[in-house]
């Protein structure tokens, strides 16, 4: 199992996310566009909770990129490479 890394800038912003229950896009692989608010993380996946409430798990290698809605938190965005 991987190693949970929690002060790499990737997975401290996605905390501040969490935190602070920011509105954030997640864009997958599979071109596909996602909205909702991350719940949590761990080394494999993220939780996002959908527009509609629902909890969607989400595999890390299937990510493009997650960034704020609206302008959160600034205008900086976590692109995920692997």
């Amino acid at each position: 199992m991987t190693e949970f890394q929690t002060g790499t800038p990737s997975t401290r912003q996605i905390q501040g996310f969490i935190k602070e229950s920011t509105e954030v896009e997640i864009k997958l692989i599979t071109n596909e566009l996602l909205v909702g608010r991350v719940r949590w993380q761990d080394p494999d996946c993220i939780c996002l909770l959908t527009q509609d409430d629902q909890s969607m798990i989400i595999w890390r290698h299937a990510l493009v990129y997650i960034k704020p809605q609206n302008g959160g938190m600034g205008n900086r965005s976590l692109q995920v490479l692997e």
